[in-house]
C-alpha cells in the first residue's frame, strides 16, 4: 500500500527549554502501516525542511521498526528507528518526498510533522543564522570581564590573548540549533570566578574557547563553540585560525 499526502496549514506548539520554540506542523496523523506497508509524505519547500515522525501504537516497537527514507534526486538517505526520530532533507525539484516502510511484523501508527523551529533566546538577535562561521580559536592569556545575558544565552567576554591583543567578543551559548552542546554553565561559571577573584592567570592561562565566528573583525559573535577549557598547553590549531 502506498499512500500520498500534502502539508496540512496547521500548528501546534512545544516549548523546548529556553533555547527556542519548536512549530510541529502536521502532515498526517493515524497513519496505519501494515506489516511491509509503505507511506509517502510529500512537502512542498524552496529549501531544507525538517521532517519528524513518532510512533504512537499503545505497544511501543521492539525493534527499529520504521524506516524513513527521502526519494528523488537519486541519493536515497534512509534511517530506522522504534519511536520516532527527525531529519532536515534538501528539497528536490521543489519538494521533499519522505518514505515511511514498516519493518516489523505487526502494524504501527504514525504521526508525521514538519518541524519549525523558532529561537527565542536574546542571543539569536546577534547575528545572521544563516552566515557560515569560520573557526576562530581564543588562546587566553588574561580575562579582564564578563558579563552573561539575562536568560545566559550569551556572554560578552574580554581579556588578553597569548600574542598580547586585547579581544572582546559575543560567545553564545543558545541557538536554535537542536543538536548544539551547552558549555553555557561550567564555562560562564569558571571565567567569573577567574574575573571576581582577580586569579592569578597562571592558574588558567592558557584558556582556550573554540568556535565558528559569524560576526565580523570589529564584532566577534562565536557560536557553535566546542571548547572552553583551562590551561591547555598542548591544545593544537592552524594559526590562521587563531585569535592574534
Amino acid at each position: 500500500m502506498r499512500t500520498l499526502c500534502f502539508l496540512s496549514t496547521l500548528l501546534s506548539l512545544v516549548s523546548v527549554g529556553a533555547h527556542a520554540t519548536t512549530r510541529h506542523v502536521p502532515i498526517q496523523s493515524g497513519v496505519v502501516l501494515n506489516p511491509g506497508a509503505t507511506f509517502l509524505a510529500e512537502v512542498a519547500s524552496a529549501g531544507p525542511v525538517e521532517i519528524g515522525w513518532t510512533a504512537v501504537q499503545p505497544t511501543p516497537c521492539a525493534t527499529n521498526c520504521v524506516e524513513a527514507t527521502q526519494l528523488g534526486g537519486g541519493n536515497h538517505f534512509a534511517f530506522a528507528t522504534a519511536l520516532g526520530g527527525s531529519k532536515t532533507y534538501q528539497p528536490v525539484d521543489g519538494h521533499v518526498t519522505v518514505q515511511y516502510k514498516n519493518l516489523a511484523q505487526q502494524p504501527v501508527t504514525l504521526k508525521i510533522y514538519r518541524i519549525d523551529r523558532v529561537c527565542d533566546a536574546q542571543s539569536c538577535r546577534l547575528f545572521d543564522s544563516t552566515r557560515k562561521g569560520r573557526w576562530l580559536v581564543f588562546k587566553v592569556d588574561e580575562f579582564h570581564s564578563i558579563t552573561t545575558s539575562p536568560d545566559a544565552s550569551y556572554s560578552v567576554i574580554s581579556g588578553v590573548s597569548t600574542g598580547g591583543r586585547p579581544f572582546r567578543f559575543t560567545a553564545v551559548w543558545w541557538t536554535d540549533d537542536p543538536n548544539a552542546t551547552n558549555l553555557e554553565m561550567g564555562c560562564t561559571e569558571w571565567i567569573k570566578r577567574f574575573v571576581d577573584n582577580h586569579a592569578p592567570k597562571s592558574t588558567y592561562r592558557p584558556y582556550i574557547i573554540s568556535g565558528q565566528n559569524v560576526g565580523d573583525v570589529n564584532n566577534i559573535v562565536l557560536k557553535s563553540i566546542d571548547d572552553c577549557v583551562a590551561r591547555a598547553d598542548h591544545f593544537g590549531v592552524p594559526d590562521e585560525n587563531v585569535f592574534r
